[in-house]
């Protein structure tokens, strides 16, 4: 315990012990001549002692400071003969205290420092402990005992409650570290939902695919280590453009990365499918520098393709009692995979659904009618050049979604 926090923990009932031995020794006869200079040193010990303990800082003066409380009760029961009730007193409390504070142990080694203080006692005052039966020593015994065994008990509590405490506050710690290293990539109404895992809802999201053109022709003639590095750098940059504008990272997929936008947070559907196309067109920004870095290092060029498209979308925990996915399916998340597939190098294609929603915020360019693996028509596709500067969350804006 550090000499701080025992100031802070010891003062109060110190001051509060030593006031009632005054009270103790004010009525004892046998006291003479020297209660008055003894009632001011017990008045100023507990201030200068306080004082001296905050001036240490941290440092761990328990022993010390209890030694001196244990030379001080010798003194104490000395100036009073050896009276048997006040001696009781002074030993009970001393012993609680010194128990509560550092345990049994140490009651053990300042035992006879309080013996010491009674010798001391005795030198500058004379008493008549001869005059004690042995019944009032073995009561004296009896209850000091007692109170002891109530300190050990209570320290023994305090202990293990700390311990719970503890570990309490290790395991607290460890779920945050997971939180934050899993918030990115699983929504938050997961990660703190207390219902059923196996759970699904419907909901309007906006989907987004990445993919890394050139990366698998990396890794057949780079270092493999020096290609995982890299790898690791992208998804740290995606990771990072998708959580700053509220998406969910879903799964990576080779060099792929699959993100959601509306599950957590969402603002509706217009806001949320505007936050994804902002985010797509951060990370074809960002792709950029980190490309052209790589490509200083000597490495081959590599580029990026996007695809987004909005709609209603399964999503719950799929899998099996041993290993389940949180994620969205549908015919929504195919579409916004074959979009990414289509899209040229550095292009950001999305579809007709999407494009109706973010058309104010954004400067896109018709691709026209595409045909797509799965559907049985060609869909309309647009091309995303940039953002238009309109940011506001206007009245018309709103009711688009």
């Amino acid at each position: 315990m550090t000499s701080a926090h025992l100031a802070t923990v010891t003062h109060p009932p110190r001051v509060f012990g030593y006031l009632l031995a005054i009270l103790i020794l004010s009525q004892l006869e046998s006291a003479g001549s020297y209660i008055f200079w003894w009632m001011l040193v017990l008045l100023l010990y507990p201030q200068i002692l306080n004082r001296f303990l905050l001036s240490l800082g941290r440092r761990d003066v328990t022993r010390a400071v209890m030694s001196a409380d244990a030379i001080v009760t010798g003194l104490l029961i000395s100036l009073a003969d050896f009276n048997f009730e006040a001696g009781a007193v002074f030993i009970s409390v001393l012993s609680v205290s010194i128990i509560i504070i550092g345990g049994l142990q140490l009651w053990f080694l300042l035992v006879p420092v309080c013996a010491v203080g009674m010798f001391l006692g005795m030198i500058f005052h004379p008493a008549g402990f001869a005059g004690n039966s042995s019944f009032y020593f073995i009561c004296f015994f009896s209850l000091v005992a007692y109170l002891c065994f109530l300190g050990i008990l209570v320290f023994q509590e305090t202990h293990r409650l700390n311990m719970e405490q503890k570990h309490l506050q290790t395991i607290q710690n460890r779920l945050e570290k997971f939180r934050a290293l899993v918030t990115p990539f699983v929504s938050p109404e997961f990660i703190s939902s207390e219902g059923d895992l196996a759970d699904f809802t419907r909901k309007r999201l906006t989907v987004l695919f990445v993919d890394l053109e050139g990366f698998t022709r990396l890794m057949d003639t780079a270092d493999e280590f020096l290609v995982a590095g890299m790898l690791n750098r992208y998804f740290e940059v995606m990771t990072q453009v998708a959580a700053e504008y509220g998406g969910t990272i879903n799964k990576f997929m080779g060099d792929g990365v699959m993100v959601f936008f509306g599950d957590a947070g969402s603002k509706g559907a217009t806001m949320d499918a505007k936050a994804g196309v902002e985010a797509t067109v951060e990370m074809r920004a960002r792709f950029e520098l980190l490309s052209g870095q790589w490509q200083g290092a000597g490495g081959a060029p590599l580029y990026l393709r996007m695809g987004i498209h909005t709609g209603y979308c399964l999503l719950g925990n799929f899998g099996c009692a041993a290993r389940r996915d949180y994620t969205a399916l549908g015919s929504v998340v195919n579409l916004a995979s074959r979009l990414e597939g289509l899209a040229r190098r550095g292009e950001i294609l999305i579809s007709a659904d999407t494009r109706h929603l973010v058309a104010p915020f954004i400067e896109c360019t018709n691709r026209g009618r595409m045909a797509v693996k799965g559907l049985s028509a060609p869909i309309s596709t647009f091309s995303v050049d940039g953002l238009s500067g309109n940011t506001d969350d206007s009245p018309e804006v709103r009711l688009l979604s």
